[in-house]
């Protein structure tokens, strides 16, 4: 992986993040849907994080993504009680991370 696809995907993860901070919905799509669960993008980021010679700019980009991971994680399990009780009336969904 190129440091510039790098900058791109973390740019691409921010959008992301952008969209699940601004979302109400994003408690319940985080547990219904892998492909934007919380921690598949924070695997991502970890992934730009182990590259050799990672230029310091990148890796402060994904410092600063990971810490808006945590804060979404924590809203989201501050939610969850209540998100509990509405999942017992509907019916239960697997995240595609579940079957393999």
């Amino acid at each position: 992986m190129s440091f510039e696809f790098a900058e791109r995907d973390l740019l691409h993860i921010r959008n992301v993040l952008g969209y699940l901070e601004r979302s109400a919905d994003f408690v319940r799509q985080t547990e219904a849907n892998a492909v934007i669960g919380l921690g598949y993008w924070r695997a991502r980021v970890r992934a730009i994080q182990v590259m050799p010679q990672l230029p310091m700019h990148i890796d402060k980009q994904a410092k600063e993504l990971l810490r808006r991971l945590d804060q979404l994680d924590s809203t989201r399990k501050e939610n969850q009680p209540a998100s509990k009780e509405k999942s017992r009336a509907a019916p239960q969904t697997r995240s595609l991370a579940s079957m393999y």
